[in-house]
């Protein structure tokens, strides 16, 4: 893959790079999705909402795998684009150790906050045996799933995104399988459903290794001197996928303590249902993220920022057009979406109110996700963190506590509205200061 033919097909190479992709986050939100399906019908809304509670560990674990599998993939797009191979191998050599590094770090700290989150929540003992119940083996899958991360986005800056659609089907078809069975057939609850999780998540890594051991790899890993200047500046480069992450993981739990506070264990289940689409429409514009960003680092090695911007732009107008078309159909059937999860009926009226108030969400959502992940391809970790932490962390925050206090239920629905539309504007003011620091040499 080179420029010239970046620039002669920028379409195809878009769609070509992002639909594998996107087909491999899907499939990770059809895994959320089933785990909801089978937990929701065959445990009850109690178990949706103490699995929902326990989030936030998982965007903690997922933040530092896109923070080191960015920050490493962006900087090996670079090197292939200048076509340094042998470089390329270290700094993935070195992203790998690094991840596994970061994978003990985080795993210790989990293991001491766990008691204290069910605490902070006010969690009852019913939430609480089965928020137990299922983190207990998930604490054994996340740090499974940084590594599988990592390869993935190292997969695609070696130009084979169809292997991580391969390896996201495998996994998603071994997920639904072992949920029905462990779940829907043993009756193991909510500890089958993890079980389940833990097997997929080996499955996978194990044969995403695969590749970098056959003969279509064009990188490898390599014996390597660790670089402190590659190490800073990769962590630099995801700073912003972690920080949108983390925020992801913060918010969820102030959600779930505002949820908690005001409503009660209805509202975190309804959350929960509506939260499904959400996260898979969010897989969708990460999905395009990741797919691009080969492309624009490559672009941007090889001084080629006019293309990058273009590529850019196309990606923001098909998540345009895709955003409209999802808030059109929840918009109108919410309320039968949330009757798949078996909840009651005044769930299911909570989840159609929050579609309506939800629906400008995912028409603006993918502009500030695109810009972010566009920020890092090009190495300004400062604009693409200014993004994260806004739409993640400072209004979305404060949107978050002081909207449920006034409006209840649905000031919860307002707050990621108002925070798309006042990080797109910001957004946007980026991108033209970046095209006038260009333009001005």
């Amino acid at each position: 893959m080179n420029t010239t033919q970046i620039k002669e097909n920028k379409l195809q190479m878009i769609l070509g790079f992002s639909i594998p992709s996107i087909i491999a986050m899907m499939l990770q939100t059809v895994i959320t999705i089933t785990d909801g399906y089978f937990t929701g019908n065959y445990v009850g809304e109690q178990a949706l909402a103490a699995i929902n509670l326990g989030l936030p560990i998982l965007y903690f674990y997922l933040g530092a795998g896109l923070c080191v599998g960015v920050g490493g993939s962006v900087i090996c797009g670079r090197f292939l684009g200048a076509g340094e191979k042998q470089r390329a191998s270290k700094v993935f050599s070195q992203t790998m150790v690094t991840a596994l590094a970061v994978c003990i770090i985080i795993s210790c700290l989990t293991f001491v906050l766990f008691t204290p989150i069910l605490r902070v929540l006010r969690a009852d003992a019913g939430l609480s045996g089965y928020f137990t119940a299922y983190y207990r083996i998930m604490l054994f899958t996340y740090p499974l799933m940084v590594p599988g991360t990592v390869l993935g986005m190292f997969i695609r800056a070696d130009g084979k995104p169809q292997v991580c659609m391969i390896v996201s089907i495998a996994g998603c078809i071994l997920n639904m399988i072992l949920d029905y069975i462990f779940v829907g057939l043993l009756g193991m609850g909510v500890q089958g459903s993890a079980i389940g999780s833990l097997l997929v998540q080996i499955a996978t890594v194990m044969i995403s290794l695969g590749y970098f051991f056959s003969q279509k790899a064009g990188i490898r890993f390599r014996r390597f001197r660790y670089d402190r200047m590659t190490g800073r500046e990769m962590i630099l480069n995801g700073s912003s996928e972690f920080i949108g992450e983390m925020a992801s993981a913060i918010s969820m739990f102030a959600f779930n303590y505002v949820l908690m506070k005001y409503v009660g264990a209805e509202g975190v289940a309804a959350f929960t249902i509506l939260g499904f689409v959400v996260y898979g429409y969010s897989m969708i514009c990460i999905g395009f993220g990741q797919g691009i960003m080969p492309l624009v680092s490559i672009c941007w090695g090889a001084q080629e920022q006019e293309t990058a911007f273009e590529i850019r732009r196309m990606t923001n107008r098909i998540l345009f057009v895709i955003g409209l078309l999802v808030s059109g159909i929840f918009f109108v059937t919410g309320k039968s979406y949330a009757g798949m999860f078996g909840c009651s009926s005044m769930v299911a009226d909570m989840v159609a109110t929050g579609f309506r108030i939800y629906a400008v969400t995912f028409v603006v959502m993918g502009y500030d996700v695109i810009n972010s992940m566009y920020f890092t391809s090009c190495g300004d970790a400062k604009s693409s963190a200014i993004i994260s932490s806004l739409r993640g962390i400072v209004l979305l925050l404060g949107f978050t506590f002081i909207l449920p206090a006034i409006f209840g239920m649905n000031g919860v629905w307002m707050a990621a509205p108002c925070t798309e539309i006042l990080t797109a504007i910001v957004s946007l003011c980026l991108i033209r200061s970046q095209k006038n620091r260009i333009e001005r040499g």
